[in-house]
């Protein structure tokens, strides 16, 4: 599911609670994974939460993206931040959250940074 609004990704996602106010955090994204893997009966659920900054679009401009691989056993979460562009946060927000995948799948850390990162 895609949306712009953290309140109608909780309620599609079966929690009742309204979403926290102020910065994304890792616990809000495996909230929404344990989520998805609950609703859907799934082994693996990936979600991956992006907050843009404000303004215009610009070479500086970034975003923080939070995600979140649930499985029965718990979740793996990591937090990071990307700049470039609103195109390049989202690309990069995909791109990372199925590198994280991947890499959870194979038995490896999610937490390594990529090279689009800001440290």
């Amino acid at each position: 599911m895609i949306s712009r609004d953290l309140a109608e990704v909780f309620r599609a996602v079966g929690i009742d609670e309204e979403p926290p106010a102020g910065e994304l955090t890792r616990e809000t994204a495996e909230a929404v994974a344990s989520a998805v893997r609950r609703q859907t009966g799934t082994t693996h659920a990936l979600a991956v939460l992006i907050d843009l900054d404000d303004g215009p679009d610009r070479i500086e401009f970034g975003g923080t993206i939070c995600l979140a691989i649930a499985t029965e056993d718990g979740a793996a979460s990591r937090r990071s931040r990307i700049l470039g562009g609103r195109e390049w946060v989202r690309l990069g927000a995909v791109e990372l959250g199925l590198d994280c995948l991947r890499r959870h799948l194979q038995g490896l850390p999610v937490y390594e940074r990529t090279d689009f990162e800001k440290a």
